[in-house]
């Protein structure tokens, strides 16, 4: 089980030092998060990636705030940034948000606005190449209805550097269908060659509270309901596991609550 990761976002250097260091011991996947942090705790992740005995699977989550899909042509700078911190980490592809925001829903605007993704994504996929990087588009505020049709429009394109990240808390709070569905539809992307990519936390369908499942546990959210279906949340990290076993699955969970939330999940999957 080897595919499941741990994430840090450069905040916090006491609580991500022994993140790092739990990953390496572990041989698991890091995601490091490209956003403002401490310069500190930069300096202590490449370094001590650099010094590992053993090297790691290294993934980087990009900036929303600096860069997403929907604006890339106002954002090039920024992009060229955070490809290059990316390659710096030894990253062997990044994550992107399509938005900051919600994009329209409205049918009228559906031609204008598949125009315009169409230009965005052709300037993402020429940064790709130039960076030989490749970068999975994220489910933020939308529903599976709008993933599918923007990866149809990937399709169209013939990309061949965009894919997908899935996020599990995600599609609980900002789309009504349930997880077997997105699921079912993650195995269609699959087959047509899209590479996936999984963050993991868990929710009360409220908010976005990245919660450990440590923490799910004691709340009591650790059940069946309309998004998980016949599933409690472990069921359907089983599912996840089971489903799609090559792919990274990285806990999107706070730093200080990381490493214990690894050991419950792994005892129960065992």
């Amino acid at each position: 089980m080897q595919r499941f990761g741990f994430k840090i976002m450069k905040k916090n250097l006491p609580e991500e030092a022994q993140v790092v260091h739990a990953a390496i011991a572990q041989q698991r996947p890091l995601e490091v998060g490209l956003y403002q942090g401490d310069a500190e705790i930069w300096e202590f992740v490449v370094a001590t990636l650099r010094e590992a005995a053993q090297p790691i699977p290294v993934n980087t989550h990009f900036n929303h705030y600096q860069a997403t899909l929907f604006g890339l042509d106002r954002q090039e700078e920024a992009l060229h940034q955070q490809f290059a911190s990316a390659k710096t980490l030894g990253s062997t592809y990044s994550i992107m948000h399509a938005h900051k925001y919600s994009l329209s829903q409205r049918p009228a605007f559906r031609d204008a606005l598949s125009e315009h993704l169409t230009r965005q994504l052709r300037l993402l996929e020429r940064f790709c190449a130039e960076y030989d990087h490749p970068v999975h588009i994220e489910n933020t505020f939308h529903s599976l209805a709008f993933y599918r049709w923007l990866f149809e429009l990937v399709e169209r394109l013939e990309l061949r550097y965009v894919h997908c990240c899935f996020d599990i808390g995600h599609a609980k709070i900002w789309s009504p269908e349930s997880l077997p569905q997105w699921l079912q539809w993650l195995h269609e992307l699959e087959g047509k060659g899209v590479r996936l990519h999984f963050h993991l936390h868990a929710n009360n369908g409220l908010s976005d509270q990245h919660l450990t499942f440590v923490e799910s546990e004691s709340l009591g959210l650790n059940r069946a309901d309309d998004y998980t279906q016949a599933w409690d949340y472990f069921t359907a990290l089983a599912q996840l596991h089971q489903q799609f076993p090559d792919s990274r699955k990285v806990f999107e969970v706070k730093p200080a609550l990381a490493v214990a939330n690894m050991e419950l999940v792994m005892a129960r999957l065992a």
